[in-house]
C-alpha cells in the first residue's frame, strides 16, 4: 500500500512539472501566409526586376504570435523579408547577404542562435520547480523538466529554422521570403535609423544588384532590469 502511494505521489510530481514547465505554442503555423504591401508594419523597394519587402516582428504582439517570445526582450530582432523577380533571369539570393545597417552595419544572427535565444535552461526551470516540491520529489521534478525542456527546445529549433529565409534562386515571375534575424542593440526602444540590404546576383550575368529599404516605424519597450527578483520567476 505504502508502494503505491509512493509511485502516486511521484507520478503527481512528474505530472505537476510536465503540465507547468516550458511550453511553445506560436499562433504563426510555418511562414505567414500573406504579407501585405500597404500595411503600416511592411516597407517596400525596388531595385531593377527585384523588389523587396520588409515586414517588422519587433513589437511584442507580432514577436509573441510568431515564435509564442518576446524576441526583443531576448536581444533579437526579426524580420520577415520578401523578394519578388518580374526579371527574365534567376537570381540567386543567400541569407548571408542579407544586411542590417545603422550607424554601422548589426550583426547577423543564424536561426539557431535565435532559436537559442527563445529557449530556457532546462536546469533553471527545475531547480525553480525544485522549490515548490517536496525534496522527495526533487531528482524526479528535475529529471522530467530537463527531458520535457529538450523535446521543447528541440521543437522551437525546428520552428525557427523552418520559417528563416533560405538560400536560394528567385526564378522569373517568382518570390522567396522568410524571417531574418539580428542581434538587437541593447537599449533600442525602436527601429529608426535601420535599413535592411538585400543583395542578388544574376545567374546570366553574374552582376550583383543591391536593394536597400528602411525598416517600418515601430516602438518597443526594452525588457524590464530583472535584478533582485526570485529565482522561481520563470517565464514558463
Amino acid at each position: 500500500m505504502r508502494g503505491k502511494r509512493v509511485v502516486r505521489g511521484m507520478s503527481l510530481i512528474t505530472a505537476l512539472c510536465l503540465a507547468s514547465c516550458a511550453s511553445y505554442d506560436p499562433v504563426v503555423k510555418g511562414l505567414p501566409s500573406a504579407l501585405d504591401p500597404s500595411g503600416p508594419n511592411v516597407r517596400k523597394a525596388e531595385g531593377g526586376d527585384l523588389t523587396l519587402y520588409v515586414e517588422e516582428y519587433a513589437t511584442p504582439e507580432k514577436s509573441q504570435a510568431a515564435f509564442d517570445t518576446k524576441m526583443t526582450d531576448e536581444g533579437v530582432l526579426p524580420l520577415l523579408i520578401r523578394v519578388e523577380s518580374r526579371a527574365q533571369q534567376g537570381y540567386e539570393v543567400k541569407a548571408s547577404q542579407v544586411v542590417l545597417r545603422g550607424q554601422t552595419p548589426v550583426k547577423a544572427l543564424t536561426p539557431e542562435e535565435a532559436a537559442g535565444k527563445a529557449e530556457r535552461s532546462a536546469v533553471g526551470r527545475a531547480l525553480g520547480w525544485s522549490l515548490i516540491v517536496p525534496i522527495i520529489g526533487i531528482p524526479i521534478a528535475i529529471a522530467a523538466s530537463a527531458t520535457h525542456t529538450s523535446k521543447i527546445n528541440t521543437q522551437i529549433a525546428q520552428d525557427f529554422a523552418a520559417k528563416a529565409f533560405s538560400d536560394g534562386t528567385i526564378v522569373p515571375n517568382k518570390e522567396r521570403g522568410g524571417f531574418v534575424f539580428f542581434e538587437l542593440e541593447k537599449g533600442r526602444k525602436d527601429l529608426s535609423g535601420l535599413s535592411l540590404e538585400v543583395t542578388a546576383r544574376n545567374l546570366v550575368t553574374n552582376e550583383d544588384l543591391i536593394i536597400a529599404a528602411p525598416l517600418p516605424t515601430a516602438s518597443f519597450a526594452p525588457k524590464a532590469d530583472t535584478a533582485g527578483k526570485p529565482a522561481t520567476e520563470h517565464r514558463f
